[in-house]
């Protein structure tokens, strides 16, 4: 006999209570377990030597730093940007310093018939891709108080929808290998966003979202060889526009900017480990965690106080 609304919603008001009253509890579990993942890092035996890894948006900055310390690892590396000129930059810099075969390819990461040739092209020239970074983005819109439509269509279409094409046109040759590692970059503002930059952070929290079902669906499929990482950092110093942006509005005063070398080689021994997850600077997960104990409307009070002179100063300095 199914069960009454009544007892459907007490039972629901029970299991809140028990999660409210095990909190404590659980936050301790949760940190210990952190801990205990940090100190287990450097303790990884897994190798990626002779995979083939696509880096898109590695014509510059984090991409181009993921590339070089995947090659390092022995990875051969398919370079995808639009800007083939960066892309061609980031291929010399690998054959320069290592051992394993590289290409560039022009490519527009929104494009979903211009990433299906990209996939061809890549089996062709270095063999199937076991290890995908989805690292194309466009971080800032020309005038964020009133966008153009068109300016947030784009930037949807390259730092969300390219997400799900990657996945559709590389995720079953995957499986057919039984293994595989996608890596998407997601970003803070996907679970602290900012003001004025809503669009970024909406196409951010889909980043995060759908690794997040996507991780569970290989998991219910017992794809125990594919894996998932979603990697969520704070303000790069390789991106231009940040570092112009931080001169006026200082973001730094927060917590400096990362270093696009420390950040990949985080990632990359994130790989190395399986990690689900990466917080960057660490930290931030537990912030995160913290801040999520409390009301909505407590959380959006703490920010403001701590934000609110970076972003009025965002509402001088922004078109």
């Amino acid at each position: 006999m199914a069960l009454s609304n009544t007892h459907i919603r007490l039972r629901a008001f029970l299991a809140v209570l028990l999660l409210l009253f095990s909190s404590p509890l659980l936050l301790l579990i949760a940190l210990i377990y952190q801990i205990c993942q940090i100190s287990l890092r450097s303790m990884s035996t897994k190798s990626i030597k002779g995979e083939v890894a696509l880096v898109t948006g590695a014509g510059h900055g984090l991409g181009r730093a993921i590339a070089l310390e995947l090659a390092k690892q022995g990875c051969h590396i398919a370079i995808a940007d639009i800007n083939l000129e960066g892309a061609e930059e980031t291929v010399r810099q690998i054959n320069e310093a290592f051992p394993v075969r590289s290409k560039a390819y022009k490519v527009n990461a929104a494009s979903y018939s211009e990433l299906s040739e990209l996939k061809s092209n890549i089996l062709k020239d270095l063999g199937p891709v076991t290890i995908l970074i989805n690292n194309a983005a466009i971080l800032l819109l020309d005038n964020p108080m009133d966008p153009d439509p068109k300016d947030i269509q784009h930037m949807i279409d390259v730092n969300f929808s390219s997400h799900f094409w990657t996945k559709k046109l590389f995720l079953p040759q995957m499986k057919v290998l039984n293994k595989g590692h996608i890596v998407n970059i997601s970003s803070c503002s996907s679970i602290l966003p900012f003001p004025y930059n809503s669009a970024y952070c909406a196409t951010k929290f889909g980043v995060t979202g759908h690794m997040r079902a996507l991780r569970l669906e290989l998991a219910v499929e017992k794809q125990q060889n594919i894996h998932v990482l979603t990697v969520l950092p704070w303000f790069l110093q390789t991106n231009n526009e940040v570092r112009e942006l931080n001169d006026t509005i200082n973001f730094s005063d927060f917590y400096p900017l990362i270093r696009g070398d420390s950040a990949a080689r985080r990632i990359v021994k994130g790989i190395l480990n399986n990690e689900r997850e990466i917080f960057l600077p660490d930290f931030v997960s537990l912030l995160y965690r913290l801040l999520h104990l409390f009301p909505l409307s407590w959380q959006e009070k703490v920010f403001l106080l701590f934000a609110r002179t970076q972003i009025e100063m965002m509402v001088k300095v922004r078109p």
